[in-house]
């Protein structure tokens, strides 16, 4: 019986999206656990945004919606903080964060709670942030791990609801068509729809998308993804690909550096300070200037114990 232990190995969506981006950065954070000071502020807005959806979508059918933004909203100030980030903003902040800043968030959830009230009221939550594992075949005791925003029932399907945020913006229909069309090929909701399919029998993944900009507070967008069998397989494919592909650099203990990813369509990378200056990350002797040493856990991040518990259950009856 294929059970999960505390000596099982996971790969996440991060973990592999860093891997194919560089292998040089997977190897700084993931293999030396390097990771920069302070969170960059996409990712803490991210956060925060996902844990005011979290109130929003467990309490909409206690509160009316003026408290429920109430509530979220002090939700996403909590986060906001925990991630680093001053919950008092100077005019200077308000200029450098934006429009990733909690008064925009604010009226965000105006309009979010205001367009989603119908099918707040009328789903049903059968999960919230639902961690999942699958194996990935021949890869003995290796597992594809990731948490589930939400898992609703809605007009007799089962569906897994994914909350995204982004700046790409478009004057005619808020959104970007390449940012709609993308989610299609995206590895991450691929996964995510395979493991909800499993554990749920969820029919489709909806990506829940919220546009954040400095004037426009109203754009959100559900984006439905479904793929037949055969692409899922594909995928499964491809994922076993990029382990084994890890595992070898592992092996070798040698992560080239990808120069292409070194600057992307969000800025440079969060490593280009230490790759300008050390050729050979596994020889440091000290965290360098910047960073600090925090490893990446998937057990506290995706929160699996509970499934590594019943995992050992199972393999001792």
């Amino acid at each position: 019986m294929t059970t999960i232990t505390t000596g099982s190995k996971f790969y996440d969506n991060t973990k592999l999206s860093s891997y194919k981006t560089c292998p040089r950065s997977f190897q700084l954070r993931h293999i030396l656990n390097i990771t920069p000071d302070r969170a960059a502020v996409p990712l803490v807005f991210g956060s925060s945004w996902h844990a005011a959806m979290d109130i929003v979508w467990q309490h909409a059918k206690e509160f009316n919606q003026a408290d429920l933004r109430k509530y979220a909203a002090l939700k996403f100030i909590e986060t906001w903080e925990e991630g680093g980030m001053p919950a008092d903003m100077s005019l200077e902040d308000i200029e450098r964060f934006s429009p990733r800043t909690p008064s925009v968030a604010e009226e965000m959830l105006l309009h979010y709670i205001d367009q989603r009230w119908r099918i707040l009221q009328n789903c049903e939550i059968i999960a919230c942030e639902q961690p999942f594992a699958v194996p990935l075949p021949a890869c003995p005791d290796v597992w594809y791990v990731g948490r589930l925003d939400k898992v609703i029932s809605h007009d007799g399907q089962i569906l897994v609801i994914e909350h995204k945020t982004t700046s790409e913006y478009k004057i005619d229909g808020g959104f970007r068509q390449t940012y709609i069309e993308g989610w299609d090929m995206d590895s991450q909701v691929k996964g995510y729809e395979y493991g909800a399919a499993l554990f749920f029998g969820a029919e489709q993944v909806w990506v829940d998308a919220a546009l954040v900009h400095k004037k426009v507070h109203d754009k959100f967008r559900f984006i439905p993804v479904s793929h037949q069998r055969g692409m899922l397989d594909e995928w499964i494919e491809s994922t076993v690909e990029w382990v084994v592909r890890v595992g070898v650099d592992v092996d070798n203990g040698y992560f080239p550096k990808n120069e292409n990813s070194c600057v992307g369509k969000y800025g440079p990378c969060q490593f280009t300070d230490i790759c300008r200056s050390c050729s050979k990350p596994s020889e440091l002797t000290e965290t360098p200037f910047g960073y600090r040493v925090e490893p990446w856990t998937p057990f506290e991040v995706l929160g699996l114990e509970s499934l590594i518990k019943q995992g050992e259950q199972d393999a001792q009856r």
